[in-house]
């Protein structure tokens, strides 16, 4: 810079740390403000964390909405830093205070998304504040204790972990592993090779966190691809090596995990919601008590079972929750594909009262617009300004077969209601949806939205349901997402970081690109 204008002096890091940054902060958070104002119903997703230093508690909280004209919307709204204990009651002031502050309240505070957690389930209940679990964290507690219920599994889990952490540790074996996979691509000849072998890939092997489930999966993945590079190398080296009826094993836990997988990605992507849980539970559930061919389950049936008697328990009341049971109905891809004669019934019972308190609150509404606008029209001459994610569409999943299990279950509803009552006109729109045909599945679904969006003028009630129940996720990843980030600002370098530093560099990082960098 010296060079190219002399005369320029560089700001400071002081300068940035205390005008730049928190100038950019109250900027960016002005204009967040501004679209979480617009916003009719927003829902949150929230998490606690605790600094890698273990010097710092947060609380983050994080909002989405979908917007007029049909686009969902995110803004990161907080990193709280807890200065007490974790406790519930502590846990649900610091949400509710967060809320007040970005004015969300009353009728527009939607669902929060947490983890099972007890401090946060208890949070949500003091607060008052309508709550769902975190779907992916529900995964992992099924998926993780699974593992442990068979010996066999465990045992061939434990050595899969030895065998990455021997090269993990060990840069000289690393180096070796990689002759080994060069050496078995330059022996294989191109007139051998036909249009599906695929050359052995040189990648490197994955170690697993034990509090993941899916790092478990990948590591085993990863492994199994490596098998014959593995197999050379324990011929070689001092390495415990996985037998032949482990790496069987190993294959079959993959097969069976593989929809656990499919079903998280699907909700970390930034068009998951909460229409999403009924019907993946219910596959998996379907797919864990047939299997696709005789004898995928040989050798583990007891974590098969396991896998199925929890995931049935964690889900029990899951067809009763109200924010799953609307946000299934209301996305055409699903209606009441996923719920059996008796569940029907209940569903279109709680979508019709979802759609009666739409209805009455769209009259209440307009009765207080209507009623300030005459208040307004009576003022002197003043003038009234009113302020106004890698997976691709068309690929395979390993559920796709057991979709057709459901499909008898869709039928059509009517009810012969003429009047022109609250529950005759819903009961009308509610019966034309769900004569239509359901929307074609396909892997990843669509998002329902773009069909609220072409539709709202046809099912006007029903949209506007759509446009709050649909804005629920089915996880928290997101919040989970920022701790990620705020660990990579707090770097070793930057460990002693003032919080409230924290928090600004956190809501620029997370928000800047929500405003395309304009603020």
């Amino acid at each position: 810079m010296k060079v190219l204008e002399p005369r320029y002096k560089l700001p400071s890091a002081m300068h940035f740390s205390r005008t730049i940054i928190p100038d950019m902060y109250l900027s960016v958070k002005a204009i967040i403000q501004e679209r979480v104002d617009k916003a009719l119903y927003v829902c949150f997703t929230s998490d606690a964390w605790t600094s890698d230093n273990n010097l710092h508690a947060f609380l983050s909280l994080t909002a989405h909405w979908i917007d007029s004209n049909w686009e969902r919307q995110y803004a990161f709204l907080q990193l709280r830093l807890l200065e007490v204990s974790h406790t519930g009651e502590m846990l649900a002031a610091d949400l509710l205070s967060i809320m007040e502050e970005w004015k969300v309240v009353g009728d527009r505070r939607g669902i929060l998304v947490r983890d099972n957690g007890s401090n946060m389930v208890k949070a949500a209940r003091v607060a008052k504040i309508s709550d769902l679990g975190c779907y992916i964290h529900t995964l992992q507690l099924v998926v993780g204790e699974s593992l442990k219920t068979q010996k066999a599994v465990r045992d061939a889990i434990a050595i899969a972990r030895g065998i990455v952490s021997h090269f993990r540790h060990s840069s000289k074996a690393t180096a070796h592993l990689k002759r080994i996979q060069e050496s078995l691509n330059s022996n294989r000849t191109d007139d051998v090779l036909d249009v599906t072998d695929q050359v052995h890939p040189a990648h490197r092997l994955i170690q697993d966190v034990p509090t993941r489930w899916n790092s478990t999966y990948y590591m085993l993945e990863r492994l199994l691809e490596q098998k014959r590079a593995i197999g050379v190398y324990s011929q070689e080296a001092d390495i415990k090596s996985l037998t032949a009826n482990q790496w069987s094993l190993v294959d079959k836990v993959l097969n069976t995990l593989k929809p656990f997988e499919e079903q998280t990605k699907q909700a970390s992507l930034a068009s998951s919601h909460a229409g999403m849980i009924i019907p993946g539970v219910r596959l998996l559930e379907r797919y864990l008590q047939r299997t696709k061919n005789p004898g995928d389950d040989a050798g583990i049936q007891t974590m098969r079972t396991e896998i199925y008697t929890d995931l049935h328990a964690r889900f029990q009341h899951l067809m009763t929750n109200k924010t799953c049971v609307v946000a299934t109905v209301l996305d055409a891809t699903y209606k009441l594909r996923f719920f059996d004669s008796n569940e029907k019934a209940n569903a279109r019972q709680i979508l019709l009262e979802v759609a009666l308190k739409e209805i009455r609150t769209r009259r209440s509404k307009t009765a207080r617009v209507t009623s300030a606008t005459q208040c307004n029209s009576e003022q002197s001459d003043f003038d009234v300004v009113a302020a106004d994610s890698d997976m691709k569409h068309g690929a395979s999943s390993v559920l796709d077969d057991y979709w057709e299990d459901f499909d008898d279950q869709q039928q059509e509803h009517t009810a012969g209601f003429d009047s022109t009552t609250d529950e005759a006109i819903c009961l009308k729109e509610l019966d034309a949806y769900l004569a239509e045909p359901i929307q074609p599945c396909v892997t990843p679904p669509l998002d329902p939205i773009e069909y609220w969006k072409l539709n709202q003028r046809k099912y006007p009630i029903l949209a506007d349901c759509a446009q709050s129940f649909l804005a629920t996720p089915a996880s928290s990843v997101e919040s989970e997402r920022s701790f990620s980030s705020a660990s990579d600002i707090c770097e070793d370098k930057r460990s002693s970081l003032a919080p409230h530093k924290l928090e600004q560099l956190l809501f620029l990082k997370k928000n800047l690109s929500v405003v395309n960098f304009n603020y």
